[in-house]
Order: C-alpha cells, then structure tokens, then sequence
C-alpha cells in the first residue's frame, strides 16, 4: 500500500494555508472616508500622509508615492539621471519589472552573478563589472532577504555610483536595525496584491537627499515641482505616475497591521530554518548576520537531488504538493535568457547570449520556495511542512518507483 499521497496514500493535511489577502473592518472604513470626501486623486491628504508614514516606517526621509514598483523602479533610474548607453549592474535572479525599468530608460542591464547558495547579488564580483558607462547599481532584496548593503553602499560611495535598492518584496526588513530602501540612494517597494503591503497595485521611491526626492518627485506629476519645493523646476519633463487615493487609504489601514505580519512571518522562517537545516537534501539559505529583519515575502532553501535518490525538483515539489504544501520555486531563468530579451526588441546591439552566471543558474534549478501567506500560519501549519519533507525523505524509494 502507498505511504506518499502523490500515489495515494494520506495527505499531512487537507486543510489550506491562510489566503492572502487579509481583511479587516478598517480596510472598509479607510474607503469610505475616501468615498465620502469626494478627493479621490490630486489634491488629497491620503497619499502625501502614506509617503510620510511610510518612509518613516522604513527610515527614510522622503516617499513618492506613484501607481507601480516598476514605476518606483523607472522613477529613480531617471531621478539617477541614468539614459540611454549608460549601464546599471544588477541581479540575473529577479522579476522581469528589475530588468523592463532599466530598458526603459535606454540603459543596458549588466548581471553580476548571485553569491553561492544566497538567491542574492553577489557583491564581491560587482567591482569587477564598473566600466565608465555604469552609472548605478541595482540589488533586488530577494524574498525580504536583503542583499550586502555595506558591501554596495561602500562601492557606490567610492566609485560615485547611485544604489538603487529594488525593495519589492522586502517590505519591513531591516539591515542594521534600520529599514531597507533607506540605504541606498533609492529605495523602490510595489504594493501590488501579492505583496506584504498590499493595495492591488501601487509603489512608492524612496529616498533620502532632498534634490532627488523633488527631481522623483516631478517626474511622477507631470513635471510640476512638490508643494514644498526648495530646488525649483529641476526636472521640467515628467508623466502622471500618481498613486489615487484609494490605494493610499487602504495602505494607510494596512500598514498599522505590517509590524506584528512581518515579525510573525519572520519567527515563522526563522523556525523552518531550524528544522529544515535537520533534513538532508534541504539546504537553508540563512540569513545575513547584520540583517536584523527578513521581510519574508517568502521563505527559500535549496533542493539537493543527490540526497533525494536523485528524484528532480520537480517531482519532490509534486509529492509536497500531494502531501498539502503549496511549495514550488521563485524563477526558473535567469534574466539574461528571457524572451523579451532575445526578441530584438531592444535592438541588435542587447546580446547576452554569452552571458553565464553559474550560481545563478544553479538555484534556478534547484531552488524551493513558500509564498509568504504560508508563513502567515500557525506553528502547527509550519510543523505540516517539516513533517511532509522528512515523509518523502523517508519514502523517496517508493516515490521514485512511480515517478
């Protein structure tokens, strides 16, 4: 008789994890004053109030609020004066929205290898990328994991180069007891629904330097300077980037809810990262000893087929599956060979055919990831994961026979 679930055997549990996202009566009071007051867009309190509040939460000096994280992305690439031939280095391990905000300045993305086992830039190699084209560094905190800013502060300070901190998914983490996106010259964090803040869309930049926040600020609105502005019309050209008032007030709501998430959800991590370093075959990903806080968009770790009997990932991820774990991976392609990329889209001179990045393309094959509802769960919740790993451990033997 089958033991495994996937061959019909008893799942660890049928019951689903928490659903993302969470409601609360707050939410709706925080839309009705907005319906009420007749300001949904330009002119309201709600945005300008949640860049405040926001940027302080993360430690940052100024917030401008705009409608996505590539937005955020593109806007400080521009505030950074990065345009055409210029080269901004960054991760081949990221969402698609890192690398489309670099093209769409005319820039040319230059990848810089992940570091081994990390899913993060690694920041030893990324001197040895600097050219006299490169005009900013671009890190991506993969799954609220922040990457080495000393490491990239201190390069950008000594080669005058703009950090542009991609902070997507990163939301409450810390580095230092201080919060991302407020290290580097930039910090961008979207707001769309998967996200740990959440408002269905939206992103925010921020910074720190008051000439950059006016420049951020009027590239987003139509090239007009802030209320406050002490700099003048230095960015006369702009789009209508705005976030409406809708998003701010639900973020406003949500937000007082973000500090006990991202505490649960890091103890959470932190707990699997105990128990998962017990199992062969799983390898954690620890976190940086000076990253006082993961955000946990998520949790990640890496499969090692050879302790499984050499079953793939892919059928260890279908047997968790069975078993009642909604596991599976980040990305399974490294940026560098993305279709878009080699569509001839960007034109003939964007070839990264030779481009090779091992470590890279080593965890996107072997990379496991939990979306950061589950992390969301009880203890009993996290017990289930850990239990359904060491099941397969156990049973790899039946499970290859049928894979």
């Amino acid at each position: 008789m089958s033991i495994l679930a996937i061959n019909g055997g008893e799942p660890i549990r049928t019951k689903a994890y928490p659903s993302w996202p969470t409601f609360d009566p707050a939410d709706i009071e925080a839309f009705e004053s907005i319906y009420n007051s007749g300001r949904w867009g330009v002119g309201g309190t709600k945005v300008p109030e949640f860049a405040k509040q926001f940027a302080e939460f993360q430690g940052a000096n100024y917030g401008v609020c705009v409608n996505s994280g590539t937005t955020a992305l593109y806007i400080a690439l521009k505030a950074a004066e990065v345009g055409p031939g210029d080269e901004v280095i960054t991760t081949p391990y990221t969402f698609q929205a890192t690398i489309v905000a670099i093209l769409m300045t005319h820039a040319v993305p230059v990848f810089v290898d992940t570091a081994p086992d990390s899913f993060l830039l690694d920041v030893s190699k990324v001197e040895a990328a600097i050219t006299e084209k490169t005009k900013a560094i671009l890190p991506v905190h993969i799954a609220g994991y922040p990457a080495d800013l000393d490491g990239l502060v201190d390069i950008g300070n000594r080669h005058n180069l703009k950090i542009i901190e991609d902070c997507a998914q990163a939301h409450g983490a810390e580095w230092r007891g201080r919060g991302v996106g407020s290290w580097g010259d930039f910090g961008c964090f979207s707001f769309q629904s998967s996200k740990n803040l959440c408002a269905g869309e939206g992103g925010i930049v921020l910074m720190n330097d008051r000439e950059l926040y006016e420049r951020a600020w009027a590239l987003h609105n139509c090239g007009r300077t802030p209320p406050d502005a002490e700099f003048g019309n230095i960015e006369p050209f702009g789009g209508n980037f705005r976030m409406t008032e809708w998003q701010a007030s639900l973020l406003l709501s949500r937000l007082t809810r973000l500090e006990a998430e991202t505490n649960h959800r890091h103890m959470n991590m932190r707990w699997l990262d105990g128990w998962f370093g017990e199992i062969p075959g799983i390898k954690v990903t620890p976190l940086d000893p000076r990253a006082t806080r993961c955000g946990s968009h998520g949790y990640k770790a890496i499969f090692d087929s050879e302790e499984f009997e050499d079953i793939s990932r892919g059928t260890f991820i279908s047997a968790m599956r069975a078993e009642g774990i909604p596991i599976g991976y980040w990305y399974n392609t490294p940026m560098y060979r993305a279709s878009f990329l080699s569509s001839n889209l960007f034109g003939s001179d964007l070839d990264f055919s030779d481009v090779h990045c091992p470590e890279t393309e080593k965890i996107c094959q072997s990379g496991l990831a939990f979306s950061q509802n589950v992390l969301m769960g009880t203890e009993e919740d996290m017990e289930d994961i850990i239990k359904a790993a060491i099941k397969i451990r156990r049973n790899v033997r039946e499970l290859k026979e049928n894979s």
